[in-house]
């Protein structure tokens, strides 16, 4: 890979970055974190970039909050669902480069920025080889390298303060519409806690469907679609007493829990789809919202969360940007 002066700057920026998020803390604090996830232009046919333009306010509110760093669970641009008729189908490599622009100030603001991939960055139904070196070149470099052999920079994990992460990639080898999961390396994760008192745990689909009466689930990278190993997956966090698994794919904001674990679904930034409680999976104790919100009624949101280590304490605010990408509050809530 050809590296220009700018992409060594922004290189050695987050690599330093994450060294620095790495040191173990000097004294319990309050600090945040937050999260975003899909990224995406939703106008497929027409463009020019392949992400939303609300990704940059969003950023920008973000810094005033002062987070150790930002974590984004997939989709990160509109990728291999680009249509013909838009100036980068097909251009992996540029739309990557309008992310990096829209979430430069980060950098900028010694914000560092962990991502993983979505469906958008893999493949309609299998992979697209361009796609995958397209998003190895920009990002899997300057990721964790902890991950499995085969998924360097693309699974990994970090404690800061007393938190785990665990950032899974769904893909590594992935076909025909399933997905696929690093069970070895959670497994051992979640055996190996560091003496983190919350575990948070990231991937791009849900594990439990949220629109079980509709067709947009169908064959389309879902977890939630291959149930032995959602199960498998879903028994780790259960009884490794996980905090939450943290999810994008489905264009919505949910707050629900399976058997004490909290699942949180952010897919409600690039684009949005309606929620109703009573379309989601049984199995799921729906927390928020508690009424339909409808496909005009969802807004691009992200989470800030706000953790104090002294009280063993973690309080989270889902923001949403209104028609004049003026925030609001979405939701609050505490997890335990």
């Amino acid at each position: 890979m050809k590296l220009n002066k700018t992409t060594l700057i922004i290189f050695s920026l987050t690599f330093a970055l994450i060294m620095a998020l790495l040191l173990p803390p000097a004294s319990a604090q309050t600090w945040k974190f937050a999260m975003i996830s899909d990224t995406h232009d939703d106008d497929k046919a027409h463009t020019e970039t392949g992400v939303t333009a609300r990704l940059a306010p969003i950023i920008s509110y973000i810094i005033e909050e002062h987070p150790d760093f930002v974590l984004e669970t997939g989709d990160l641009i509109t990728g291999v669902l680009t249509k013909k008729t838009s100036p980068v189908y097909k251009k992996y490599d540029r739309q990557y480069g309008y992310f990096q622009q829209a979430t430069a100030p980060l950098t900028q603001s010694n914000i560092l920025l962990l991502v993983i991939r979505g469906n958008h960055d893999y493949g309609t139904f299998n992979e697209d080889p361009a796609a995958t070196k397209a998003y190895m070149e920009a990002f899997a470099g300057t990721m964790p390298q902890n991950g499995p052999a085969d998924a360097k920079g693309l699974s990994y994990s970090f404690v800061h303060n007393k938190l785990k992460f665990i950032m899974l990639d769904q893909y590594v080898n992935a076909s025909s519409g399933s997905v696929t999961l690093p069970m070895d390396l959670l497994k051992s994760e979640l055996e190996n806690s560091l003496g983190a008192e919350h575990i948070f745990v990231m991937g791009h689909s849900p594990a439990f469907t949220l629109n079980s009466n509709t067709s947009d689930d169908a064959a389309h990278f879902n977890l939630f679609d291959q149930p032995a190993l959602r199960d498998q997956f879903w028994n780790l966090l259960t009884d490794n007493h996980v905090t939450a698994y943290v999810s994008g794919h489905k264009h919505l904001y949910s707050r629900s829990q399976v058997n004490g674990v909290a699942q949180i679904v952010i897919g409600n930034l690039g684009s949005a789809s309606s929620f109703h409680p009573a379309n989601a999976d049984s199995r799921l104790t729906n927390i928020f919202p508690i009424n339909l919100v409808s496909k005009t009624e969802v807004r691009p949101g992200y989470i800030i969360f706000t953790i104090d280590d002294s009280k063993n304490s973690i309080t989270a605010n889902e923001y949403w940007l209104d028609e004049n990408n003026n925030k609001y509050l979405f939701d609050t809530y505490s997890l335990q």
